[in-house]
């Protein structure tokens, strides 16, 4: 057995690197070659389980709307009950979306009151999601109902404010 000279074997490194030895510049070309490949897949791999990740985290935002749609359809023979109870229509919109913020104590957060048809237009800031849920269940208690929504969430904190500019109005 042989024993392994360090300084044998720099040399011969050495003479590599340098372009000395035969076959040294393709030795040189076939590392930086492996050596981008290695660098190249390495990043498709990082991208690849990003969009993995992305995908998921779409995936589960889809089941979560999903299981709300099916809550809120679940909610419909309740509405149903109500226009029963107002089978006039004659529900005066104005009145009751101001007397139910008087009663939640809306005050300054209620932006917006316009008329809109038979319907009122409303704006409303800084709803946390119980009162969100409280508001909607209190019109439609009334006989008022959300005819269209646009709800923003915004940070608040370890909670969620949210602004809703909706069209409300009686169910007919």
């Amino acid at each position: 057995m042989a024993a392994l000279n360090f300084d044998t074997a720099m040399n011969n490194m050495r003479s590599i690197i340098r372009g000395e030895a035969v076959g040294s510049p393709r030795l040189l070309i076939i590392t930086i070659i492996a050596l981008c490949c290695w660098v190249g897949v390495s990043f498709i791999n990082n991208q690849v389980n990003t969009s993995n990740m992305t995908l998921s985290n779409q995936e589960n935002r889809y089941r979560t709307l999903t299981g709300l749609a099916a809550e809120y359809s679940e909610l419909a023979p309740l509405r149903a009950t109500n226009k029963d109870n107002n089978k006039s229509g004659n529900v005066d919109v104005p009145a009751v979306f101001a007397q139910i913020s008087e009663e939640m104590q809306l005050g300054t957060r209620v932006n917006r009151i316009a008329p809109d048809g038979r319907n009122q237009s409303v704006e409303i800031n800084r709803l946390y999601a119980d009162e969100l849920a409280d508001l909607e269940r209190k019109l439609a208690a009334a006989g008022v109902f959300f005819k269209s929504a646009e709800v923003r969430a915004l940070p608040a904190g370890y909670e969620r404010l949210f602004t809703i500019s909706a069209i409300i109005g009686p169910l007919n």
